[in-house]
């Protein structure tokens, strides 16, 4: 299947069973201490067959390094890359998905930003990876349960709530960004927020990654030397403007973590 075909069929899938997804998993996850059986479903098409384990960032991303974990703002507990994934039935999983996987990997690998550049289409399809990965992030922060902060007590009553709530303190919040980001996912042209990207060539094999769900993220490659700021809703007159307030951001993000 060509990426352009594996693209429409993810959006179509996305179009017709969102609404059926987003409802099972704000009821599943967003009711609190209330105790129910959840079924486990596909987080794309809502199937509850034949389901795998789709990581919310590729392995290859991060070199399936097991020492590469994500820090949850809400609560400072540490979590792997490699155990940060959801359920996808085989197709979602096996076939769209990792078609768009390869298509990205060897995008990446043929591109030298020395000497060569993106095709338009080729951008519009990095956008369109990231912003998947964007609705993955926020899936995981809805069904993860908050356990408990690192530096205090557990408390039951809190254990039970979704990451998604402690960080916004409000249903509303979490369920309209949760539905934008999966409206960004059936959006066929994506050619409007071409400004919205910055790439750049990395010369250490590193890897980092941080990201607000629905406004940003910094992802590193280091498989392909690559690196990427993507703003998933604010509008740049020009890549420049862009790049100035993506710097900004990186500075602000590492100064914070370099504090004693």
């Amino acid at each position: 299947m060509s990426i352009d075909k594996t693209f429409l069929q993810i959006r179509k899938i996305a179009r017709y069973n969102g609404k059926h997804v987003m409802n099972k998993l704000f009821d599943d996850y967003e009711r609190g201490p209330v105790s129910k059986k959840i079924t486990h479903s596909c987080f794309l098409c809502g199937s509850e067959r034949n389901l795998t384990k789709e990581h919310v960032l590729p392995r290859w991303v991060f070199e399936n390094n097991t020492s590469h974990s994500l820090t949850i703002d809400v609560n400072q507990l540490s979590l792997p890359y490699s155990k940060l994934t959801l359920p996808a039935c085989e197709n979602c999983n096996c076939n769209l998905l990792n078609t768009v996987e390869k298509y990205i990997q060897k995008t990446l690998s043929e591109v030298d930003l020395r000497t060569t550049y993106y095709s338009s289409q080729q951008w519009d399809n990095i956008i369109r990876w990231l912003e998947l990965i964007d609705f993955k992030f926020q899936v995981l922060d809805i069904s993860k349960k908050f356990l408990k902060h690192k530096n205090y007590e557990y408390v039951p009553f809190l254990a039970h709530f979704s990451v998604a709530f402690m960080r916004h303190m409000s249903i509303r919040s979490i369920t309209s960004k949760a539905r934008l980001a999966l409206k960004r996912v059936t959006t066929k042209d994506r050619s409007r927020r071409s400004h919205a990207l910055v790439v750049a060539s990395m010369k250490e094999k590193t890897f980092h990654n941080f990201h607000t769900s629905g406004q940003f993220i910094y992802l590193e490659v280091p498989r392909y030397n690559k690196a990427f700021f993507y703003f998933y809703e604010r509008e740049f007159k020009n890549d420049n403007a862009t790049l100035r307030e993506a710097k900004k951001i990186i500075r602000e993000v590492y100064k914070e973590r370099t504090k004693p």
